[in-house]
């Protein structure tokens, strides 16, 4: 008959997906015990941290914080039981999920364990399939539940966003609206004035209903991408010839660098535009009055470049590690009171990884900022 260690050192499934950096602590005060549940987990993919006391356990959960503990019910100075207790009376390790591990005769004690919060138990001698896939049921209920928290602040972050947001536009809109209804002799060319204050309000509060939605269209995996050799040149162009206007009315001049020819790369078109817009119009939010902005193509060996350099305050390196990241609140401001929901760089990151490219900032603080994309060539 196999030994329980040469069934320990054969256990060798493939990695779950949750094994990937999940880390295990297993405090038993048996050292062929820990040997032999390490084996299993290790072979398994995960990390483990083996201690053989409890008191050394509750040392090492603050040093370094695990996934899941197995914990040994019976052990001399400071049982399971008391770690247990200890562990659920810690606010930042109450959510942790611990696993008993008990001698068929310790049963009785057991029903104590789920009094003072353990999730499982797992009988000696192991068997191991049945430990193993314990584990990963907890594991994959902690990160569940780590995801739904991620969610539910999101979800609030994104109520918020849209009440405080919306509320202003929305809010101009009204008064305008109102100034015409009243003012019954308003000549056409206030009333022509006040429609294009609506028009342009109106259409900033779509973009920033369209980033929500793009975002939670991410979130969910639902965004289709369709890849198709496309001239990068010719989107490039008709983007910066779209918000020239709008740089215009800023005393700003957008300098366009275009590289000799087409430059055929493998993108989605629709995709690209968006993320060429969201690039250019930072650029164009961002910039005081009377800066240049340059727009440069570059044709390269295996992929297109394109890069989106402004004259604005440039980022401080606090705001460049946040900057890609979603509802990201950086410490510049768009220089002509237009507005920003922090979703947009995040949105272009995921846009452009999902098309096989890849995007970044080079700034410094008073120096202006370049935004520099890149498509794999087709």
């Amino acid at each position: 008959m196999a030994t329980l260690e040469a069934v320990a050192m054969n256990t060798a499934p493939a990695v779950p997906p949750t094994a990937a950096k999940a880390r295990i602590l297993v405090v038993d005060d048996i050292t062929k015990n820990l040997q032999v549940v390490g084996t299993m987990l290790r072979n398994a993919g995960y990390e483990v941290m083996p201690t053989t006391s409890g008191a050394q356990a509750l040392e090492r959960v603050r040093a370094q914080a695990p996934d899941l503990v197995l914990l040994d019910l019976m052990m001399p100075e400071m049982d399971g039981l008391e770690v247990c207790r200890r562990l659920k009376a810690d606010p930042a390790t109450q959510q942790l999920p611990i696993i008993f591990l008990t001698a068929s005769n310790e049963m009785e004690h057991l029903v104590k364990g789920f009094e003072v919060g353990a999730v499982d138990y797992v009988t000696k001698p192991f068997n191991p399939p049945e430990l193993l896939a314990r584990v990963r049921t907890h594991i994959e209920l902690k990160q569940a539940r780590q995801r739904l928290r991620e969610m539910n602040d999101e979800k609030n972050e994104f109520m918020g966003i849209v009440a405080h947001d919306l509320r202003s536009p929305l809010t101009a809109i009204q008064g305008f609206a109102e100034m015409m209804q009243e003012d019954a002799e308003m000549d056409r060319a206030e009333t022509q004035e006040f429609a294009g204050r609506i028009r342009e309000t109106a259409k900033r509060m779509t973009e920033m209903v369209q980033n929500l939605l793009d975002a939670n269209r991410i979130e969910r995996g639902e965004m289709k991408v369709n890849l198709a050799p496309t001239d990068l040149s010719a989107l490039l162009s008709s983007v910066v010839a779209a918000y020239r206007p709008r740089a215009t009315a800023k005393q700003q001049r957008i300098h366009f660098e275009d590289a000799a020819g087409p430059v055929t790369v493998s993108v989605d078109p629709s995709i690209t535009v968006q993320v060429l817009e969201n690039l250019v119009s930072n650029a164009v939010k961002y910039s005081p009055a009377g800066k240049n902005i340059f727009v440069r193509l570059t044709r390269l060996s295996q992929v297109a470049r394109c890069e989106v350099q402004d004259e604005g305050p440039g980022l401080s390196a606090d705001d460049q590690k946040k900057l890609f990241g979603k509802f990201a609140r950086l410490s510049a401001k768009p220089t002509g009171g237009e507005h920003a929901t922090g979703l947009g760089l995040s949105i272009v990151k995921k846009m452009v990884e999902a098309m096989n490219g890849r995007v970044w900032c080079e700034s410094e603080l008073g120096k202006g900022a370049t935004f520099v994309v890149e498509f794999p060539a087709a």
